[in-house]
């Protein structure tokens, strides 16, 4: 039966009818990758809103067992899958909905290329920039100078390797030259204007990489997943 996304019950046993990805409110840049790819997809998919306490219930660490978002509920031959690492995420939907191959890479090569920077977002960028950011959240004695500063120079080192990647000639696009790929989707939440701003980053010192934030804004599917952001609202979820 389809998932009732109210019934914890049923999130933790039923298999959707179509992609069902975990979201929150606030802290944004890991969940929103998966929205990104299905909406720049067109496919057509369920968002379940859910709140701290949630992410903290038995059901819900059975799906991802570090409590964190996203996390992704699917149907593959009549069988209920799960997945619970955004770049994980970003694979299997890309592999399960575009025919086309091309937001994965369409050859070894290719794929290979954009599994380089992947990476580079789950190993470097990625960590850096979401502990620099829970930092600064905190009340001030919680924060950490020492760690926040060491953290922030990384930053700029990891946007300096990303604008001379994008600086390179003809190189539109962060995985492949002439077409966004999950590599962008993977990275463009951490290099977006909000997250520079607030880390006090002037986008202006990496031109490359501002040109190629500019556009890859400008996709009608990232556009429809940041302008739908902040309508979501939290579900309440019963038994």
């Amino acid at each position: 039966m389809p998932i009732n996304v109210l019934s914890a019950q049923s999130l933790d046993t039923d298999v959707p009818s179509k992609p069902l990805v975990f979201v929150v409110t606030g802290r944004y840049q890991n969940w929103i990758k998966p929205i990104i790819l299905l909406d720049c997809l067109q496919v057509d998919y369920d968002a379940a809103c859910i709140d701290g306490p949630t992410t903290r219930t038995d059901w819900y660490t059975k799906i991802h067992p570090q409590r964190y978002v996203p996390a992704l509920i699917d149907e593959e031959d009549g069988k209920r899958v799960v997945s619970w690492d955004s770049s994980q995420i970003l694979q299997y939907l890309a592999d399960k909905y575009d025919g086309s191959k091309s937001w994965s890479g369409r050859t070894p090569a290719e794929r290979l290329e954009i599994g380089n920077w992947l990476t580079f977002e789950t190993a470097s960028l990625g960590p850096t920039a979401k502990y620099w950011v829970w930092y600064a959240i905190r009340k001030p004695e919680d924060q950490n100078p020492i760690a926040q500063a060491k953290m922030l120079a990384d930053l700029r080192v990891q946007y300096g390797i990303l604008d001379k990647h994008l600086s390179q000639p003809g190189q539109q696009f962060i995985g492949l030259k002439d077409r966004p790929t999950i590599a962008d989707i993977s990275i463009y939440p951490f290099a977006d204007d909000p997250t520079m701003k607030r880390m006090g980053i002037d986008k202006a010192d990496y031109p490359a990489l501002e040109a190629w934030g500019a556009r890859f804004a400008a996709l009608p599917g990232v556009r429809k997943a940041y302008d739908e952001m902040d309508s979501r609202q939290e579900l309440v979820i019963g038994d």
